[in-house]
């Protein structure tokens, strides 16, 4: 509302009152109608958006789960390389002896919503399809949220094989 301020002189104000609905004063500023309407148009923007955004979060971590299991493969090969043998299989979420010094620094296989296995295990056997070749070396993601490690098998999965059992995704490294 506006005010009035009625002057007999220059400089003293006599009295102070607010205008009627309909004198002098036009309101300014928006209805319900306006408000209402602008309110739902925002509430619909981001019930589109926030879908958008969990599946961009969800794709970026994955790639941030495809990038550690990059940096673990290349280090597996170059210990491989000094060695001429692969790690020892390690306990989930912990790094396989001798294989830090070829991770980066502070670089940890206990990840928050995920941890980091490399496998190293013998079939003495062989494979059920090919019995010459003994040896399946891979690395797992163990993680309890089905959507993250689904996206990292969409992911990884159609570069390499890939087995999933409830909670761990493995990709096979290399087949002996």
């Amino acid at each position: 509302m506006r005010l009035l301020f009625r002057r007999r002189s220059r400089r003293t104000v006599v009295g102070i009152g607010f205008a009627a609905a309909g004198a002098r004063y036009r309101a300014r500023g928006f209805t319900m109608v306006e408000l209402l309407t602008v309110a739902v148009v925002m509430s619909t923007l981001a019930r589109m958006a926030v879908p958008n955004f969990h599946d961009v979060l969800l794709r970026a971590r994955a790639a941030e789960v495809a990038g550690d299991f990059e940096t673990v493969r290349v280090a597996v090969m170059n210990y491989h390389a000094d060695h001429l043998r692969w790690p020892k299989d390690g306990y989930t979420g912990q790094i396989p002896a001798g294989l830090d010094r070829y991770l980066p620094d502070g670089f940890r296989f206990d990840r928050p919503g995920y941890r980091i296995d490399w496998e190293n295990w013998t079939l003495p056997s062989g494979l059920p399809t090919d019995p010459d070749r003994n040896v399946l070396l891979g690395i797992s993601i163990v993680t309890d949220d089905m959507e993250l490690g689904q996206a990292v098998l969409d992911m990884l999965g159609g570069a390499m094989t890939a087995y999933t059992l409830d909670d761990t995704y493995t990709f096979v490294v290399e087949r002996m």
